[in-house]
């Protein structure tokens, strides 16, 4: 019997070998299985909009992942004036980038083990001490 998911619901895509239907309706890749997140919509056709979890990225996607939501942040911080800048609070200068996938609903399970915050490595640590210090430097706020 298969699980019913709904809209809310956390799942976890499954590990498979790729097809050639896969191909066809690209709702399936290899670096999709084990990926975590929140059912976020249920379509008719069988499909679901997953929000993944960031912290069950592979390290890699994850690095990428932060480095492209610090660059929109950047960016969009810096279109804004200096006073509407200074208007904003620390939550709404803080810049959310989702990271969603249409998957097949044949391809998900329930969790097998909620995704860990994932560790900061000594890398990841002088990045975001490097993108501290050039922001301080260059006065962006």
């Amino acid at each position: 019997m298969a699980i019913t998911f709904k809209e809310g619901d956390l799942v976890q895509i499954k590990t498979r070998e790729v097809t050639a239907e896969d191909g066809k309706t690209s709702l399936y890749y290899a670096y999709f299985g084990g990926l975590q997140g929140k059912i976020q919509k249920m379509y008719t056709s069988g499909e679901a909009a997953i929000e993944v979890n960031p912290d069950s990225l592979p390290e890699e996607v994850a690095r990428r992942h932060e480095e492209m939501r610090l660059a929109m942040q950047n960016k969009w911080l810096d279109g804004l004036s200096e006073e509407a800048k200074n208007r904003l609070t620390p939550q709404e200068k803080a810049f959310i980038l989702r990271y969603n996938v249409l998957v097949s609903a044949d391809d998900l399970t329930a969790p097998t083990a909620i995704a860990e915050p994932r560790r900061l490595t000594s890398e990841d640590l002088a990045a975001k001490e490097e993108a501290e210090f050039a922001k301080r430097t260059t006065g962006r706020n």
